[in-house]
């Protein structure tokens, strides 16, 4: 696919290794989303747990049936942004979604009202994310690609660490009480409509994306899916696998606060964690467009793999901390190589599908991730949970070994 006439050059291919504008806008947006997002999953063990009176467990059942939602709608969104052939539509309507899903949270008196608000933001974040992500795929240089991912997931880790940051000190300030936890989740809302503002004036995608509305019957076709070829379902497998062992970030709260941790401190705790995403991310996505992406994506699997380990052997909060600054450099060493992994196989016609496809098998193994570590955490305590976890991350190293990513031109 050739995006070379994109409207008013906002997504032209030049040979000054400059990107284009609306990489830059995305990831500012990303900056605000996740600056929104970041307090949901900095409370939701205190919410969970001690205010609505949940378990680990149920916690692991919300979060992981939550995100597989999330990723299911990945897929169905990608599907259909290639079949409109627009993206920004679906962007503009998953953070105007969003907008109404972040107060629904300081409303919740249990946790079924707490469920129904999980899964609705859930929802409005995977229908903005692939056809998000496909879009980066579109406007990028194929010699920066891995940039342009890395600088997107860069802005978002940033976001996250500056929410981080605003919500210990709203806590710091004003105490920890359910009513500020509840006030902090309601004014969440105003970084998402700064997000929606600049998704409307800002962005413009290229016209030139490839259609496929005018085709019979369903869009995508067996023909365009055989174009991925078997080492691209290979790595999809590899990826499930690994998700299978990628639990969400509030288990790490969760275990810095079974050490003494007070919850206005929960912030904190995640801010250390982007602290180490931001430029990790930045960095590997450069790199990644120099050398083989998957000896990348073996590094981050390696880190969680440690992080693993030190977590499940901490005693001690420091301990903790360790294992979560190494889980913050997993992530991001790994979230901007698996995407443009999944790029450099797409056939252009089927972009948004691909990620789609990739994010699809991501929800089931995060889904089997969360509920599995809930569940072991409440039988076994989180020794057992994160040792576990460990195991089936190093089978997901050695299956590494034997990707073959595609030639791409670097």
């Amino acid at each position: 696919m050739n995006n070379q006439n994109g409207p008013s050059g906002i997504c032209s291919r030049n040979t000054s290794q400059t990107l284009p504008k609306v990489i830059w806008i995305i990831s500012i947006v990303s900056f605000f989303s996740n600056a929104a997002s970041v307090i949901i999953t900095a409370f939701s063990a205190e919410f969970i747990i001690n205010i609505l009176g949940g378990t680990p467990a149920a916690m692991g059942y919300i979060r992981g049936l939550s995100e597989s939602l999330s990723y299911l709608v990945k897929m169905v969104s990608g599907v259909f942004s290639d079949w409109l052939g627009k993206r920004k539509i679906l962007i503009l309507i998953g953070y105007l979604c969003a907008a109404f899903a972040k107060p629904m949270f300081a409303l919740c008196e249990n946790l079924s009202v707490y469920v129904s608000a999980q899964l609705l933001e859930r929802v409005t974040n995977g229908l903005r994310d692939t056809p998000r992500d496909a879009l980066i795929a579109d406007c990028s240089p194929k010699e920066l690609k891995g940039k342009s991912y890395g600088i997107r997931q860069s802005f978002a880790f940033l976001g996250s660490l500056v929410g981080s940051v605003m919500g210990f000190l709203i806590l710091w300030q004003f105490g920890s009480s359910v009513f500020t936890i509840r006030m902090v989740y309601f004014f969440a809302v105003f970084p998402i409509v700064i997000a929606v503002l600049l998704i409307y004036f800002g962005i413009q995608e290229p016209n030139n994306i490839t259609r496929l509305k005018d085709r019979k019957g369903f869009p995508i076709k067996r023909a365009d899916l055989r174009q991925l070829g078997l080492n691209f379902w290979y790595y999809i497998f590899i990826c499930f696998l690994f998700m299978c062992a990628r639990y969400s970030e509030s288990f790490l709260v969760y275990r810095v606060q079974n050490l003494g941790l007070q919850v206005k401190y929960a912030p904190l705790v995640l801010a250390l964690m982007y602290l180490f995403n931001s430029p990790t991310s930045r960095i590997v996505g450069s790199w990644s467009d120099e050398y083989e992406r998957k000896f990348f994506l073996a590094f981050g699997f390696c880190m969680m793999l440690v992080s693993c380990i030190v977590l499940a052997l901490a005693t001690e909060i420091w301990q903790v901390v360790v294992g979560i600054m190494i889980y913050g450099i997993h992530y991001g060493a790994t979230q901007s190589t698996f995407y443009a992994i999944v790029s450099d196989y797409s056939p252009p016609q089927i972009k948004g599908t691909s990620i789609g496809v990739f994010n699809l098998v991501c929800s089931l193994g995060m889904c089997i991730s969360n509920i599995m570590t809930g569940e072991l955490w409440k039988h076994y305590g989180p020794e057992v949970a994160f040792f576990v976890n460990s195991t089936i991350i190093f089978v997901a190293v050695i299956g590494l070994i034997f990707i073959k990513p595609k030639k791409t031109g670097r």
